[in-house]
């Protein structure tokens, strides 16, 4: 996921989202309905019931439908652990698993705190490069890598020059890593730029690295990994993962899963790990996760989760969120009981931020 222009995507946001919307004839204007039960996925409920406004909802999905908000392919609120909003637009629906670029970081945050808890991983201080002993003797800088950690490839601060936000400037630009036979050699191999664990940069590459050491610590394929110990108890069936060369998953974007299945993930965070009773992770990797670890990019961020906070009229909306390429999103506020999701299909453009703009103006004043 490339973030870049960060402190103008904002106001070039505001700035689109301010001019005349296209109008499409045949746009109908929306009134509000709950959601449709499916296969008893999700407990559906109200807007009003859950304590949010209608109108600002309707107002919302109307500008997205005239395409004020462009490119929007669905959006949904969960509240009190029930499906309140539901809305697909241009040509998606909730059966269409959608490629979530970089908010697939996030789960795979998920997956590895669920191989610590389930003691395949001594702990986020342990050296990356003692899950790689093949490596061993093929590295430059190989004694100064010894010094990464997984805590710093979570918290991108592993000191290997790797900036996914300035594109082909960077050694570890996340499409020569794809261009490479061994995503994992070539990273490890990389250059280190800067004193490990003093300065984040945006790297997918070492995400995809975590992703090599579920698998060699778990002794499953990760694909496999993520299927018995998290997708299977959520009940999410519809996802497809991308592949590095050896056949194996990336772990460091596009993954393709339902908006509704997102909200699951997103559902599970905000109930501390637990899902219908059954503790798939930790409540403490929850909160060291979701937690402040670093600043990225003018963010605070925790293990590949992003964090931010809104303050609208005097009230004050902390969230922490998973954020891909294109607006894709899973957002939690865990003092609203509320999650999330955004999927859009604005790749490398300032309008994949536009998403910030919708929770300000009408979703948060909207969440009571």
């Amino acid at each position: 996921m490339f973030q870049r222009f960060w402190a103008c995507a904002e106001l070039c946001i505001l700035t689109l989202t301010s001019c005349t919307p296209f109008l499409n004839d045949s746009a109908v204007l929306y009134s509000y309905n709950p959601p449709d039960q499916v296969n008893n996925e999700w407990h559906i409920s109200s807007l009003n019931a859950e304590n949010i406004a209608i109108a600002p909802i309707e107002e919302l999905t109307n500008q997205i439908q005239t395409e004020e908000y462009r490119n929007i392919h669905s959006l949904l609120i969960v509240r009190n652990g029930k499906l309140v909003y539901e809305r697909y637009f241009n040509g998606y629906t909730s059966a269409v698993p959608e490629n979530i670029y970089s908010a697939t970081k996030s789960i795979t945050s998920i997956l590895l705190g669920i191989a610590i808890d389930q003691h395949m991983i001594t702990d986020i201080n342990s050296e990356v490069l003692s899950f790689f002993p093949e490596y061993t003797g093929k590295l430059s800088d190989q004694e100064q890598k010894q010094k990464i950690t997984l805590k710093h490839l979570l918290t991108m601060s592993s000191g290997l020059a790797c900036n996914d936000v300035i594109g082909h400037a960077s050694p570890g630009f996340e499409e020569n890593m794809s261009k490479s036979n061994d995503w994992i050699h070539f990273t490890l191999d990389l250059p280190i730029l800067y004193e490990v664990g003093t300065t984040p940069q945006y790297c997918t590459a070492g995400v995809v690295t975590l992703g090599g050491v579920i698998n060699r610590a778990s002794d499953m394929s990760t694909e496999n990994f993520a299927q018995y110990y998290l997708f299977s108890p959520l009940n999410i069936q519809s996802y497809r993962w991308d592949r590095m060369p050896d056949g194996e998953i990336s772990t460091g974007g596009k993954l393709f899963i339902r908006p509704r299945d997102m909200a699951k993930i997103g559902q599970l965070m905000l109930d501390k790990g637990k899902w219908k009773g059954q503790q798939l992770v930790s409540n403490r990797w929850v909160a060291e996760s979701t937690a402040k670890q670093a600043m990225l990019q003018n963010f605070e961020y925790g293990y590949l989760w992003w964090r931010r906070t809104f303050v609208i009229q005097d009230q004050t909306y902390q969230m922490y969120f998973a954020w891909g390429n294109g607006g894709n999103y899973l957002c939690v506020l865990p003092d609203y009981k509320t999650v999330l999701v955004c999927t859009g299909g604005n790749l490398n453009s300032v309008l994949s931020n536009q998403f910030f703009q919708m929770l300000q103006s009408k979703l948060l004043p909207a969440i009571q």
